[in-house]
């Protein structure tokens, strides 16, 4: 009987060391699928690192570009405030100009016909166009003489 235990033990130890080998083959397949698929993974990492990175690049050039045309709208907007602010003060200067050149005239005028002067004024005006136009009317009348 001890030789039967001895085949059996020997039996036993041969199921269990190809148990054993057989279970280290999987386990070694499966662990080589395992590394098969990180290896994809890792590949679809860095294919979708560079795209995100070629997009990226366009991407930030275009918010440069913005950025500079929102700076380059803000100083047309704020050139325009300072247009504006230009115009208003001088529409206010040229208002209050000719309001200052209106009473000035009002006043002239007023003290003007007060005074007998301008009644003077506008009969010699009144006389001096009359001997012009009698002057004219002779001249075209008459022939140039010479001498």
């Amino acid at each position: 009987m001890a030789e039967w235990s001895a085949v059996i033990a020997a039996a036993a130890f041969i199921v269990l060391a190809a148990g054993i080998l057989i279970g280290l083959r999987s386990f070694i397949l499966r662990l080589e699928r395992a590394q098969a698929s990180l290896e994809a993974v890792q590949a679809d990492i860095h294919k979708l690192s560079t795209e995100t990175v070629s997009v990226l690049q366009p991407l930030e050039e275009t918010i440069r570009s913005v950025q500079r045309g929102l700076d380059a709208a803000d100083g047309m907007v704020q050139a325009v405030r300072h247009i504006s602010g230009t115009v208003e003060r001088t529409t206010s200067a040229v208002e209050r100009t000719a309001a200052a050149l209106s009473a000035s005239a009002v006043k002239h005028a007023e003290r003007l016909a007060g005074s007998k002067q301008l009644d003077e004024a506008a009969q010699w005006a009144e006389l001096g166009l009359t001997a012009w136009q009698l002057w004219q009317s002779r001249r075209s009348g008459r022939p140039d003489h010479e001498g």
